[in-house]
């Protein structure tokens, strides 16, 4: 029950990402699923954000159709870099290192690999990645 003057906690949207923007080969499977049939692994990446599974060889079958033909005008990271807010506010992730719009106009294939980690990480579905983040490398 909220009381009068209450605000809505807001959220914060804090936890690290489980991998870096470029650690794409920290999971070879979804960097040649990216890099292979980039429709197929968004729709991968929708399904699983959306059921927590892979959803068969194109995930989500209706993503993967809205991608090929935003690809083909050149405008597919108008949806995808929205698909990315939704994955960093189900899993409360930072906007990191630039907006979600920015990373998937400059780095689409990077990015989509990024999630991918992302999602089959929080899913708990194999093939999260075993090897270390650039960042950790460093440390």
């Amino acid at each position: 029950r909220r009381v009068h003057g209450e605000h809505s906690p807001i959220v914060d949207m804090s936890n690290p990402w489980s991998s870096g923007l470029f650690d794409c080969f920290s999971d070879i499977s979804s960097c040649l699923c990216v890099t292979c049939c980039t429709p197929c692994a968004y729709g991968q990446i929708v399904s699983i954000k959306n059921t927590n599974q892979t959803g068969g060889a194109c995930g989500d079958c209706g993503s993967c159709c809205v991608f090929v033909i935003l690809a083909y005008f050149g405008v597919a990271c108008l949806v995808t870099c929205s698909n990315r807010t939704q994955v960093r506010q189900k899993y409360n992730l930072k906007e990191e290192p630039c907006g979600d719009f920015l990373v998937h106009c400059c780095c689409l294939g990077c990015a989509l690999c990024q999630e991918f980690r992302e999602v089959k990480k929080q899913a708990g579905l194999a093939g999260a990645p075993a090897a270390p983040s650039c960042e950790e490398m460093t440390r």
